[in-house]
Order: structure tokens, then C-alpha cells, then sequence
């Protein structure tokens, strides 16, 4: 993938962000970016393995899991085109969780100590890091929230809100595994939604 089209795709991503990201700052990052392509169903970073790059998705979905004390997956968080993949890549040496591709993922790799360094080189890139992690901390809030505080059905709800219409590309089980329930109750839960 050439220059022009790693600035042309970090362009109309950045923009949703509401930062004044100049075209020099866009610049060095496509200079640093590399395509990344994961087949459907693959591992892009398994747990307590070395965080060494972080992926911004052009195209397709990926999640983010772990294992709890049972055994099970559980579906931390799901990441759409436009939304970085990065787990803890910039703070910690190794994943406490991991990420799959649930669609095939195109992606633009970056490595995580040179995207830090441009980061906190970059006022416009700082304040935009500043903004995601204060997103994600609200999201963790909320997530924490929901499951202390929200039945199934609220939290289907409060999934599908953040969703929406990405709910038709993920599987069922992972859904469920999100909102903290076994498949079938999920269905069942549909049904019911449906018939009221």
C-alpha cells in the first residue's frame, strides 16, 4: 500500500474524532504504518503474549477476550472499521487479553514504541490519545456498570445501542458472551423481546 493511500485512510478515520490532526501529523503516521491483513477466525494477539504493535481497522471486526477462572471466553469488546486495536500496546509489555479476527481484518500495523514516541512528539496526536483513553474509560465504566447494575435484557439493550447494526455481522455466542449469558439464553431472550 502506497504513502498516499495509508493517508488518505488515516485521514477520513482521524477526522471522526473530532481533533485538529494536521496533514504533517498524518503524514509521519502513514510513514510508520504498515497493511496488515487477518484471515477471519485467526489470532492477532493471544494472551500474555509481547504487545509489540497496535492496528487501526480499515475493514472488518475483531474482538477482544479472556479466559476466566472456568475456563470460559469471555467477549470483552468488539472493534469496528475506523477503531484501534491496541489491548494495553502502549502501557504494558505484555496482553491480558486476547484479539481475533471475527471477519477478515485489514488493518494498518503500527509499532507500538514508534506510534508512542510520534504520539507524545505530536500535540494533535497526544490530544487525540487523550481522548481515546478517556473513551475507553468511560466504556469500562459503563461495561462495569451493566453488569453490576442491568438484568440480560437491559444489557442486550445497552449492546445493541453501541452496536447497532454491526449485531447482524457477529455470531450469536459471542454476543452472548458479551452480555454475561449462554447462547440459548439469548435466544430466548430475542424471542420474548420479539413478542413484546
Amino acid at each position: 500500500m502506497d504513502l498516499e493511500i495509508k493517508e488518505t485512510i488515516l485521514t477520513n478515520i482521524l477526522s471522526k474524532y473530532n481533533q485538529e490532526i494536521t496533514n504533517l501529523s498524518i503524514h509521519n503516521l502513514a510513514m510508520i504504518a504498515a497493511q496488515s491483513f487477518f484471515p477471519r477466525n485467526t489470532m492477532v494477539l493471544g494472551l500474555n503474549e509481547p504487545q509489540r504493535y497496535v492496528y487501526l481497522i480499515v475493514k472488518g471486526l475483531s474482538r477482544s477476550y479472556y479466559i476466566d477462572e472456568d475456563g470460559n471466553n469471555v467477549t470483552k469488546n468488539f472493534m469496528l472499521e475506523g477503531e484501534f486495536l491496541i489491548g494495553e500496546g502502549l502501557f504494558s509489555d505484555t496482553s491480558v487479553e486476547a484479539f481475533d479476527a471475527v471477519e477478515d481484518l485489514q488493518c494498518l500495523r503500527f509499532e507500538a514504541a514508534a506510534l508512542k514516541k510520534l504520539i507524545m512528539s505530536d500535540d494533535g496526536l497526544t490530544k487525540l490519545y487523550i481522548s481515546l483513553l478517556e473513551e475507553t474509560i468511560r466504556y469500562k465504566m459503563q461495561r462495569e456498570y451493566g453488569f453490576q447494575n442491568l438484568n440480560a435484557e437491559q444489557r442486550y439493550l445497552e449492546f445493541q445501542d453501541i452496536y447497532g447494526k454491526a449485531e447482524n455481522r457477529m455470531p450469536q455466542n459471542l454476543i452472548a458472551s458479551y452480555i454475561g449469558i449462554k447462547k440459548e439464553s439469548l435466544s430466548r431472550l430475542r424471542k420474548k423481546m420479539r413478542n413484546n
